[in-house]
């Protein structure tokens, strides 16, 4: 069984990548890349009987990693996302940005706008002035009309917002999809069995023991893990990042307020990246609203707490 912590949010995930051919063939040989990744200390290890085509493997994974933060991370002074939260519009935008921002849009059209990436000057307020009520409620006032998902313009020529002084962040999906991306980057090298965390959860094919992966979170109900195969999986909770006793950064878009419906929510999916924006939509919803998703949604299982 295979024992996950969940991260905060983007700037302390974590990366755990093991793979294996030839499962039977005793000459495989175990390579471990340590580093900095996704801005927290990680670790890569494939098992491969040629380690030079090993190592050139992990090298490939982790400069995708950081091409991939430098589009999505809001902790990179010059990305992709930053640009455009600073300067309201990017032109001729990475393909990558264009297609979470895309895909984003569906599923805010889908959840009633629960899930809505331009959520971020709300955290920003929530970051800044959390012990201060007065403060902070003045400041909410302020900013929660530039909150819409509506107001977020773009194609392939430019992604740009209606209104001025908003802003977006992807820490609600960007770290499944990296998750997908590595995944498919080692597919195609030839790796058959591998587990990928970088935040979210991708279990690509079977455990190198002919069985299922086995996630064990602190985050289940009555359940020692939930097996993986071929599948992926997102946790989301209060516990992710807290500003102070009161408030946290679960913020429903409508209400403009930290929510605590629910202790936590983890999703298994097709894709990390449609469990991890599942996980925080749901979590930020009513009951109602919850099972409004989730029948949206009748091949994602739910598990919640």
């Amino acid at each position: 069984m295979i024992k996950i912590s969940r991260r905060k949010f983007l700037s302390v995930s974590a990366v755990c990548i093991g793979s294996q051919l030839l499962a039977k063939d005793i000459k495989n040989k175990k390579i471990t890349w340590e580093g900095i990744a996704l801005g927290a200390p990680s670790s890569m290890t494939l098992y491969h009987h040629d380690i030079s085509y090993a190592k050139n493997v992990l090298k490939k994974c982790e400069l995708e990693i950081i091409r991939l933060e430098n589009i999505f991370s809001l902790y990179r002074k010059n990305s992709s996302i930053n640009q455009l939260n600073k300067n309201g519009y990017l032109s001729n935008p990475p393909k990558e940005l264009l297609e979470l921002i895309t895909f984003s849009n569906l599923i805010s059209k889908q959840t009633k706008g629960a899930f809505d990436i331009s959520i971020q000057p709300l955290w920003q307020v929530y970051s800044k002035y959390h012990n201060n009520e007065k403060i902070l409620k003045q400041k909410v006032e302020e900013v929660k009309k530039l909150v819409s998902y509506k107001n977020i313009s773009f194609n392939e020529n430019q992604i740009s917002f209606k209104e001025k002084n908003m802003a977006i962040t992807l820490n609600g999906i960007a770290q499944g999809y990296i998750s997908d991306q590595i995944s498919q980057l080692l597919k195609k090298e030839g790796f058959t069995n591998v587990l990928v965390d970088l935040g979210e959860i991708n279990a690509l094919g079977q455990h190198p023991a002919k069985r299922d992966w086995n996630i064990s979170t602190p985050y289940l109900n009555d359940l020692k893990y939930i097996p993986l195969n071929n599948k992926a999986m997102a946790s989301s909770g209060a516990y992710g990042t807290r500003f102070n006793e009161k408030y946290h950064h679960l913020i429903n878009a409508k209400k403009a307020v930290s929510v605590d419906y629910i202790n936590s929510v983890t999703v298994v999916a097709s894709s990390a990246t449609l469990a991890d924006v599942l996980a925080t939509a749901i979590a930020v919803s009513s009951k109602s609203r919850r099972e409004k998703i989730m029948k949206t949604y009748p091949k994602v299982k739910v598990y919640l707490s």
